[in-house]
């Protein structure tokens, strides 16, 4: 394009007697020469960024195509949430029954008939301290002691 405005441009100034006039028709060829070259520019189509991807990932990169994406990745987290909340769970049970294993329980049996726990001590001989401390004050209820995990 630059080439063939240029020749316009010196062919048409050579055929003008003054050097002023070749000067301008020099100019006019550049500039015919730049407008071409815009326009050129301008009617090509912009490559495809998406062009080598898959159908249903193009879509996905659309923001027509997000919205489906986005609930996917949220259903997924959700799905995930609920696995490591059961999980936690089965661990927090282990814990418990593992820390409980070693736990002695005073129970005191009420008028009812019903059992209530009145203390959790590491070791038997203290929940054993506590009964008899609870007893030597003369009432009628019952204590007793029992481990942790079976109360």
């Amino acid at each position: 394009m630059l080439t063939i405005g240029l020749g316009v441009g010196l062919f048409a100034g050579s055929q003008l007697a003054s050097s002023r006039a070749q000067e301008t028709a020099l100019w006019a060829g550049v500039a015919a020469t730049v407008v071409g070259m815009v326009m050129f520019a301008a009617s090509r189509p912009e490559p495809d960024g998406d062009a080598d991807l898959e159908p249903d990932e193009r879509s996905r990169s659309t923001p027509s195509g997000l919205g489906t994406r986005v609930e996917e990745i949220l259903r997924t987290a959700e799905q995930q949430a609920a696995d490591h909340l059961r999980q936690a769970g089965k661990d927090a049970r282990k814990v418990r029954a593992r820390a409980e294993a070693g736990l002695w329980v005073v129970l005191r049996q009420g008028d009812d008939g019903e059992r209530y726990e009145v203390a959790r001590l590491e070791s038997r001989s203290d929940a054993d301290s506590v009964v008899a401390a609870l007893e030597a004050r003369g009432h009628l209820q019952r204590y007793s002691v029992a481990p942790a995990a079976e109360a």
